[in-house]
């Protein structure tokens, strides 16, 4: 039989029920998981929208935690949906359908630029998402810092848990706002932000003074965001980071515009990939492509030229030029239509080089990337 249900958002007094009903569902202990939106004091209730019985009872329910962008000059409001979870008695009836349409309508009325998830491909095309970005993977082994860093001092380096250095929160604020790209983080939250997923975050100094910071997985094999004040640090602090914890291979994730640390690991690696990186829904198509183009213009180059289409019903021609990047929101009388999936296929996915669009050489996937500890 299926139950009717009232779709709102959570309130402050139902914490330790929207919990329980995430942890339920997905077998896990959200509070250690996601410390940023569920742990210890925090009220995050009005992330959340929930379908509700006439009972009360939580049948399913969604979160969005609302992140803001900045890319160079350009701020995109976004927002990281999370927690997609339905009751297994409930499953079936609809509920997710509801609550996701409910979100949706609700961001475009708030003007959001983007969303992002991470999840299974088919189940949330249906919602206007695709899978796409850009994340480099980079495979470093003990073999190869034998044979490129043999010579490379690692002298005074030391490692440290982040937060029990001086100044950590500040520190490693300072770096992320020096990025092309970043999701602002507010100091305080920095310790819940730095675990997200259980990720440890790990000092990095030279005699007792923090130079930067990595954040790995519990095998510490794993490398989700590596931040250092000076490039030129970046290859001896992988040589002594490995050799602290006594690691034969680690893998290190990426922006593809992060070409100071790309271009040191691609004289190392053994190998390198470029993964996506999480699914899209593009709410304004200009905003985006003001800020994504202008990134790859600044950081990888691209060729001169001009592009127009109507993407999911919004006139954009975009052009690159010596001065940069410029949008219009008017398409040309040759402009391509492209319906919301296929403007995103172009925009987001290595699918783009086959499509007959018209579109610049190289232009296009845009480098869309999240760092672990920003994803929800």
């Amino acid at each position: 039989m299926v139950t009717m249900a009232h779709y709102r958002r959570a309130k402050p007094e139902e914490r330790e029920s929207y919990i329980d009903f995430a942890n339920y569902v997905f077998r896990t202990d959200f509070e250690t998981l996601l410390p940023k939106v569920y742990g210890e004091g925090i009220d995050s209730s009005s992330m959340h929208m929930a379908a509700v019985d006439e009972q009360g009872r939580i049948r399913a329910l969604t979160a969005v935690l609302p992140e803001m962008l900045q890319v160079y000059d350009t701020r995109l409001l976004t927002g990281y949906l999370g927690t997609v979870s339905v009751h297994p008695r409930a499953r079936g009836e609809g509920h997710m359908k509801v609550l996701m349409n409910n979100w949706l309508t609700e961001l475009r009325a708030e003007s959001y630029d983007m969303i992002v998830l991470a999840g299974q491909r088919q189940r949330y095309e249906y919602f206007g998402f695709t899978v796409g970005g850009m994340s480099v993977k980079h495979t470093v082994t003990k073999t190869n810092i034998r044979h490129v860093l043999k010579e490379t001092s690692v002298d005074g380096l030391s490692f440290c848990p982040l937060f029990e250095a001086e100044g950590a929160a500040e520190f490693a604020s300072k770096l992320n706002r020096t990025r092309p790209a970043y999701i602002e983080r507010q100091n305080q939250a920095l310790p819940g932000i730095f675990k997200t997923f259980r990720l440890n975050p790990i000092g990095v100094l030279e005699e007792g003074k923090l130079i930067g910071y990595l954040l790995v997985n519990d095998e510490g094999n794993e490398i989700s965001e590596f931040a250092m004040e000076h490039p030129d640090d970046m290859m001896r602090s992988i040589k002594a980071y490995m050799a602290n914890r006594h690691l034969e291979q680690v893998t290190i994730y990426s922006p593809d515009y992060d070409a100071a640390l790309n271009r040191r690991l691609g004289e190392l690696a053994e190998d390198c990939a470029i993964e996506t990186s999480d699914m899209y829904n593009i709410l304004d198509f200009a905003n985006v492509l003001q800020a994504y183009l202008t990134l790859k213009h600044r950081t990888t180059g691209l060729v001169a030229g001009q592009f127009s289409a109507v993407m999911d019903g919004q006139p954009i021609t975009v052009r690159v030029d010596e001065n940069g990047v410029t949008i219009e929101r008017k398409a040309q009388s040759d402009a391509v239509t492209l319906n919301k999936l296929q403007a995103q296929k172009l925009l987001l996915t290595q699918h783009s080089r086959y499509m007959e669009v018209g579109a610049p050489q190289g232009w296009f996937p845009l480098p869309l990337f999240w760092y672990k500890a920003d994803k929800f």
